[in-house]
């Protein structure tokens, strides 16, 4: 499993956390293969929750890629709220400065 920033966000630190065995459906793992999947999204979650300095991050399981995977969405205040989020034009990831922090909290 990875975790990265995605290369079409839709919000700042919008993160995709991806089961790396070609799993095309979350109906496929088995049940201590998805708590560890979900451990790792919970975890990924509190350091996007201190990184992006928010109290919610959105999270979304979608079947667009037919592969297991995640995405997280940190929510800015007064940002974008619900599925109005999904329904932003994607951006392009140009910014890599959060990394460093992203991967120290991730190890802290």
């Amino acid at each position: 499993m990875y975790a990265c920033l995605a290369f079409a966000p839709k919000a700042e630190g919008h993160t995709v956390v991806v089961w790396k065995s070609e799993v095309p459906d979350i109906n496929g793992l088995s049940e201590e293969e998805y708590a560890h999947l979900m451990a790792v999204v919970f975890r990924i979650r509190s350091v996007l929750m201190k990184a992006y300095e928010t109290d919610k991050v959105y999270m979304a399981y979608l079947d667009e890629a037919r592969h297991v995977h995640w995405h997280l969405f940190p929510r800015a205040s007064g940002g974008e709220m619900g599925f109005s989020l999904l329904n932003q034009p994607s951006g392009e990831l140009t910014d890599l400065s959060r990394i460093p922090q992203l991967q120290a909290l991730l190890a802290g």
